[in-house]
């Protein structure tokens, strides 16, 4: 019999709070996943899985029961260790020892081609049906998550009277099962475990603890489309950024998705904040916010924030959620940064080997025929340089009707905060023509030049608003020199 419910999946699936993934894969059995509450699977939209049909339900052997229940002794000692090692606030835990990497999805993975699961393998984002159960037969089949993804499982539609409990176990590639969590609600009540899970082979394991010819749905939702700091949907599991600046791509996947992310400013130094879309249109797809004290503040769209005077260990932490007002597509990618606010301690941009027109003739302070060389420093309010940081000349080679045409080379900066490259004009065609005298050669010359009137300056990817050139003076002048000839 198909099921009357659809399988919360997406809106559904987002309504509760997720476990860490870093603990799911690292410290098996772990910490529990929370359950959707009654209201919250009501309130969720509903997203119908596509039928499985009805499964013959077969008796486990002796050996392969004891290994589930085996798993399950473990949970009391699973809950001690989660107590004796659950996260306090951000703002006492985070250190400079504490940096938490992204996971490593390839070593989470198991070795899919060796692996033989111990139960019948089913799809996922299906509802299967079991019939005709009894009191004390149990359930246990095999899924496979083949990347890192948000899972909701489902047991419902329980007859009246049943009374069936769920349980989820990973498996370490060995053919050993380990706990992560179980569901056990009153008499006939849905059943759910929701999370954010790594890659990796899965178990339904369900047991009738009450059933007279009874029966019930039960499938697991899936949803891929997930960043890779996930799970991060909690103050108290944010996303810790390294000692940086760091600058971070990811996306809402449903509506009620939250991102939480921290930075520790270990010298104390100041802080940047700034959430952009890479200016492709979609900034309003989400809400950014700092929190201040004890209260979330919004930082409007294209703002960028520096915290300053902070005590050395202070903890930055932000969140991206959902607009309300727009209809969500999880395709879109956010651009983040926080981390340590950069400043440009010095730089230089010269062109190569042309004779200069004077500043009296025309005002170009930086002139090159075909060669931009350029170099910059960045460091922290504290003097320590930035590692790994994206300076970018955007050079407008012939200024045209009002508005710029900035054509940008990107370097990287080296662990002394230093980055050393060129820019390629290529060939131009001059607007202007101008004559002048000229002995810098120790000969006095007559020269004609052609050129192009332009302008440059300097940006961060990372963070905007800093680099030569802003609002006041956008840009330092450039004459793209296209011909140079003696006239006597």
């Amino acid at each position: 019999m198909k099921s009357k419910k659809a399988f919360m999946l997406g809106a559904a699936m987002a309504a509760s709070c997720f476990v860490s993934a870093f603990a799911l894969a690292e410290q098996y059995p772990s910490q529990p996943l929370p359950k959707l509450s009654a209201q919250a699977v009501k309130q969720a939209a509903e997203k119908a899985l596509k039928p499985g049909g009805k499964l013959e339900s077969k008796q486990v052997s002796p050996q392969l029961q004891q290994k589930l229940k085996a798993a399950m002794t473990v949970k009391s000692a699973a809950k001690s260790k989660v107590a004796a090692s659950k996260a306090a606030k951000i703002t006492t835990v985070a250190t400079a020892d504490s940096e938490l990497k992204k996971p490593d999805q390839d070593k989470l993975k198991v070795a899919a081609a060796d692996f033989v699961p111990l139960f019948p393998t089913l799809d996922v984002n299906t509802l299967y049906t079991i019939t005709d159960v009894q009191t004390g037969q149990d359930f246990p089949y095999h899924f496979n998550l083949p990347q890192s993804a948000r899972v909701l499982v489902q047991l419902i539609d329980q007859s009246a009277g049943a009374n069936m409990s769920l349980t989820l176990f990973r498996d370490d590639g060995q053919g050993d099962p380990q706990l992560i969590d179980t569901s056990d609600n009153p008499g006939n009540a849905d059943e759910y475990l929701s999370g954010v899970l790594p890659a990796g082979d899965y178990y339904w394991y369900m047991v009738a603890n009450q059933a007279d010819n009874a029966q019930f749905s039960f499938g697991v939702g899936v949803e891929t489309n997930i960043d890779a700091y996930e799970p991060n949907d909690t103050p108290q599991t944010s996303f810790v950024l390294p000692d940086a600046l760091n600058r971070v791509t990811g996306n809402i996947d449903n509506p009620n998705d939250i991102d939480y992310f921290a930075f520790q400013a270990t010298r104390g130094q100041n802080v940047a904040i700034a959430l952009s879309d890479d200016k492709k249109g979609v900034r309003e797809q989400w809400i950014f916010e700092r929190l201040e004290g004890n209260n979330w503040v919004v930082v409007p769209a294209d703002t960028s924030l520096t915290t300053s005077g902070i005590a050395p260990g202070y903890v930055a932490q932000v969140r991206v959620r959902a607009n309300p007002a727009v209809v969500q597509d999880p395709t879109a990618e956010y651009k983040l940064t926080l981390g340590s606010a950069p400043h440009l301690n010095g730089f230089e941009v010269k062109g190569d080997n042309v004779v200069r027109v004077p500043n009296n003739v025309f005002w170009m302070a930086t002139q090159a025929a075909r060669t931009l060389t350029w170099s910059t420093n960045w460091f922290d309010s504290t003097g320590v340089p930035l590692l790994g940081v994206t300076p970018v000349l955007r050079v407008d080679k012939r200024f045209e009707g009002t508005e710029f045409h900035w054509t940008d080379f990107k370097a990287t900066t080296n662990s002394a905060g230093a980055s050393l490259s060129s820019a390629a004009l290529g060939d131009c065609f001059g607007e202007y023509r101008v004559e002048y005298p000229d002995s810098s050669s120790g000969v006095k010359y007559n020269w004609a030049t052609t050129f192009n009137f332009g302008g440059w300056r300097i940006e961060l990817e990372e963070f905007p608003g800093v680099g030569v050139g802003g609002d006041n003076v956008p840009y330092v002048t450039l004459g793209h020199i296209c011909t140079q000839d003696i006239l006597h």
